[in-house]
């Protein structure tokens, strides 16, 4: 009788033990400089030091520097779960990547992304609620975290780690508040989750996951056309565009922000030397794009 409630109690939270999967795939919205997603998905196991772990391959797809859309890699993750505990590899080591053990008042550093390296230290993850949640018939661990520093300070921001499925409202690497990086952020809000025997879960994303947006809706809504172009001193902006986007910035080619400010109905760009720029301007919800070739 005994191994049979054991048998039952394990096959119940069977998917609680099982972190990344093959099949598992993540999906995050990306808010940079061009609009589209960011997917992660199990692409394999391997040995780092002895230790058996898992390799989860990061992909962009959206809108391109010429306006068309494209994919491509911005890396690779090795993680693996022991005892509730989700590790991360980071400069040569094992770092807690999420902890289901955790108890309220427990904090572990912040996961911290390639790109953000300002800082010498990280903001850390406090425990302010834990418990569990049936999401697909499963009943799955989770916390509620705030945001802190160092100092373990409140930065004015929480979510909620699933076990699993990872944040459900940030993105799976979040941006450290407290390192000070602008730029290099790679993914933005939780989509959706799926793996092998479990539904998608996007608790809040409407959209299907891997929605950018349609050829049309690119050249009529992403796109815009600006005069004179090619240009050697002003570039000429619609009222109507103003009146809705109200920042802009000029980008080179490399993507490296040349100049920005707030939107005008004329953009100077008598400094900038020959060639082809990219102009975006933007609204706290949407962004809008045009090629420049400034010429001299």
């Amino acid at each position: 009788m005994r191994l049979l409630v054991l048998f039952l109690l394990f096959s119940g939270f069977s998917f609680a033990q099982n972190w990344a999967p093959n099949g598992a795939q993540w999906h995050y919205s990306y808010y940079g400089f061009f609009p589209g997603y960011v997917d992660i998905a199990y692409s394999g196991d391997t040995l780092i030091d002895g230790q058996v772990s898992k390799k989860l391959s990061k992909t962009f797809h959206g809108l391109g520097w010429g306006m068309d859309i494209t994919s491509y890699s911005i890396g690779t993750e090795y993680t693996y779960e022991a005892n509730g505990v989700v590790y991360l590899r980071y400069q040569n080591q094992w770092d807690t990547f999420y902890n289901f053990n955790a108890q309220v008042g427990d904090s572990w550093r912040m996961a911290k992304q390639p790109f953000a390296n300002v800082a010498p230290q990280n903001s850390r993850l406090k425990v302010i609620a834990t418990g569990t949640k049936v999401i697909n018939s499963s009943t799955l661990k989770f916390v509620n975290v705030e945001f802190v520093d160092p100092q373990m300070n409140p930065l004015g921001f929480a979510d909620t780690i699933v076990e699993n499925i990872g944040f459900i409202g940030s993105y799976f690497l979040p941006y450290d508040m407290f390192d000070g990086a602008v730029d290099g952020n790679e993914g933005g809000p939780f989509r959706c989750f799926t793996a092998p025997n479990f539904a998608t879960y996007k608790p809040i994303y409407l959209e299907v996951c891997d929605y950018i947006m349609s050829t049309t809706e690119l050249e009529g809504n992403a796109s815009f056309q600006i005069f004179p172009n090619p240009v050697s001193d002003q570039i000429n902006i619609p009222e109507s565009l103003i009146q809705q986007y109200n920042h802009y910035f000029i980008l080179s080619n490399d993507g490296k922000v040349i100049q920005e400010g707030q939107t005008t109905t004329t953009l100077d760009v008598a400094n900038l030397p020959a060639g082809n720029y990219t102009l975006l301007i933007e609204s706290p919800t949407q962004k809008r794009f045009a090629k420049v070739l400034v010429v001299r």
